[in-house]
């Protein structure tokens, strides 16, 4: 039995597929002109990975690539074995593996497709162009206030935005996308970097509050080890840490991320309090810089009778005595902003004192 492997793939602009041979194993493939296969595209490297026959299975491997192999989205790191139908990305091209048994012939072409038979129909949108955004690091640092009760300045919270023709700056469309291609947490380190490294440039003096997606606190080893080489590019911004309420589940865990953040001169706020459940456990047991309320809690905050103001109340009784400050979120109103004073919080969030702007556009103003 003979059994023939290849890629199909787009090409360019155009709408219809086209196949790419693995004619010999082991078959490296690259831009290189002496590359078994040769693929004389953008963004593909001059040897990007090797497919070998081992066991009668197919293993592809990078070769140390610029921008990547993944497999089922998922960067490969290690020799991987493939399946018909599994999607390819060598770069930012998209691929998916095709299998042929018999001969090498048109009608074996037409009618032995083993696993699938075409392309799917709704392939993930502007998957190449969600690359080149990594690839060049096409997104912009913006920031919000943070302001004291009495509204003067306190701080910024880092958020990024994008800054690709096509995909456009909406962080959420962004993060949508980069869902499907198991690509959040490259997205956030992305943003991330690019907000320090405008922060340091606009010289800005007071505290920055920044993110982390969700994703990332399933290996907080990794993303300290990327915080310290950061702190070690940027020592000169005051830094602090906000961990999503739901990542606050290992008390362990947790305790030992703040004491790594301790060393490394950033402080420490739990973010969204009260979207799920109030951790107050954890509060206590690991009690952060800062908290801030979800949004939840504060929005079309009522008169001092209503429940959502007595029960706002009570958690910041609670959280101030502990030594912790207090930050509301989606302040968009004098009156909220009045109740959220009379309740004692300490910091206040929100349209009522400004929107997320450019931290370039705005270095004049960056420092108060």
């Amino acid at each position: 039995m003979t059994i023939h492997y290849y890629l199909e793939g787009y090409s360019g602009d155009s709408l219809k597929s086209r196949r790419y041979e693995l004619r010999e194993l082991p078959s490296v493939v690259g831009r290189h002109v002496e590359c078994d296969l040769q693929l004389n595209m953008e963004s593909i490297s001059r040897q990007h990975a090797r497919f070998d026959l081992v066991d009668n299975k197919l293993i592809v491997t990078d070769l140390g690539s610029t921008n990547g192999t993944f497999v089922n989205r998922q960067c490969i790191r290690e020799p991987t074995e493939l399946e018909a139908g599994f999607v390819l990305h060598l770069g930012d091209h998209e691929f998916r593996l095709m299998v042929e048994v018999g001969p090498l012939t048109q009608a074996a072409r037409d009618s032995t497709r083993v696993g699938i038979g075409n392309l799917p129909n709704q392939f993930p949108l502007h998957t190449r162009e969600f690359f080149e955004l990594l690839q060049r690091r096409m997104v912009k640092g913006y920031k919000q206030l943070i302001a004291h009760n009495d509204g003067s300045p306190f701080a910024f919270e880092l958020l990024g935005r994008g800054d690709h023709p096509i995909l456009g700056e909406s962080p959420a469309a962004l993060f949508n996308l980069a869902e499907t291609l198991d690509s959040e947490a490259a997205l956030s380190r992305l943003f991330r970097e690019r907000c320090f490294e405008d922060a340091a440039r606009a010289k800005i003096s007071v505290p920055l509050f920044f993110n982390t997606h969700p994703n990332e606190s399933n290996d907080f080893d990794s993303l300290l080890s990327e915080l310290t080489r950061l702190r070690a590019i940027y020592p000169m911004l005051e830094l602090v840490f906000e961990v999503h309420e739901a990542a606050i589940t290992d008390l362990d865990a947790m305790a030992e991320v703040r004491r790594s953040l301790k060393r490394l001169n950033i402080g420490l706020a739990y973010d969204d309090f009260g979207a799920g459940q109030a951790r107050l456990l954890e509060v206590v047991e690991v009690p952060p810089d800062y908290l801030k309320f979800d949004i939840a809690l504060v929005r079309d905050l009522e008169g001092s009778t209503a429940g959502r103001y007595q029960l706002l109340s009570t958690l910041n009784d609670l959280i101030s005595g502990l030594g912790i400050k207090t930050l509301a979120e989606g302040v968009e109103t004098e009156q909220t902003a009045a109740l959220c004073r009379e309740i004692g919080i300490d910091l206040i969030q929100g349209f009522l004192y400004g929107r997320p702007e450019p931290i370039i556009e705005c270095e004049r103003a960056s420092t108060f």
